[in-house]
């Protein structure tokens, strides 16, 4: 039954890959406008409905940035009773903002009040969109990769495969201690065309979504490596531009 739901679905997908197409070629084409911060900004997303908060939180916690996180995440914890201002703080340094409608905006007139920060991470986010990022960092699950998931409604993919092209670094979360790691490397890469940096840790998404100390995500390798090329992004800040 679900093999024949996807065969009736497929031409949605196949209209989804279409409009995803053709979103990234407006934004290619500089009709619709995306904006470059001087503060350094930091994608931490997937291209499936895999969590991220986890890593966004640690990646904040390396930086020692704002967490900027999307208005259906926040919705859920309640607002400081002291101000009843939209945001609140975890572990004292963790400001979560709401999104706005109009994400340039919104995250200008944050800034205006939050001018001690080092960066912003912006969490749940991949896909090209109004806002260009410094550093773009791909979460994806050892166990369903997302080369393996197809387009929704057919499958989870909110974005294209051939999207990973544009990440910086990719993350991959609940990998066992044996597992084959350059054969995950060449899979990715065959979707990439090119030697983007890949690292894995053991961590589960399940375990991130209650993360708390950054002492919980543990590297099977590399984990020097990778918290240097994330410092990377502090000293390569540009000017504001269209």
């Amino acid at each position: 039954m679900i093999s024949t739901w996807k065969y009736v679905l497929w031409p949605l997908a196949l209209l989804n890959r279409f409009k995803l197409g053709l979103r990234a070629r407006l934004f290619d084409l500089g009709i619709w406008k995306s904006v470059e911060f001087e503060m350094p900004v930091v994608f931490v997303g997937s291209l499936t409905r895999t969590h991220t908060l986890g890593i966004s939180l640690y990646i904040q916690n390396l930086l020692k940035a704002a967490l900027h996180i999307k208005r259906d995440i926040i919705t859920s914890h309640a607002l400081t009773p002291e101000t009843k201002e939209p945001y609140l703080y975890l572990h004292a340094y963790a400001p979560l903002v709401f999104s706005t409608s109009h994400k340039v905006l919104g995250l200008s007139e944050w800034l205006q009040h939050h001018t001690d920060s080092s960066a912003i991470v912006m969490n749940n986010e991949f896909v090209q969109n109004e806002i260009r990022p410094q550093l773009k960092i791909l979460v994806s699950d050892f166990e369903f990769p997302f080369y393996h998931d197809a387009l929704w409604p057919v499958g989870n993919l909110q974005g294209t495969k051939t999207d990973i092209r544009t990440s910086d670094l990719i993350l991959i979360c609940a990998t066992p201690e044996n597992a084959d790691l350059n054969k995950i490397k060449d899979n990715l890469q065959s979707y990439s065309g090119i030697v983007t940096p890949v690292y894995f840790i053991k961590n589960s998404v399940a375990s991130l979504n209650t993360f708390n100390s950054s002492d919980k995500i543990e590297f099977i390798q590399d984990r020097d490596n990778f918290e240097r090329l994330i410092l990377n992004v502090l000293q390569n800040a540009n000017p504001d531009s269209e």
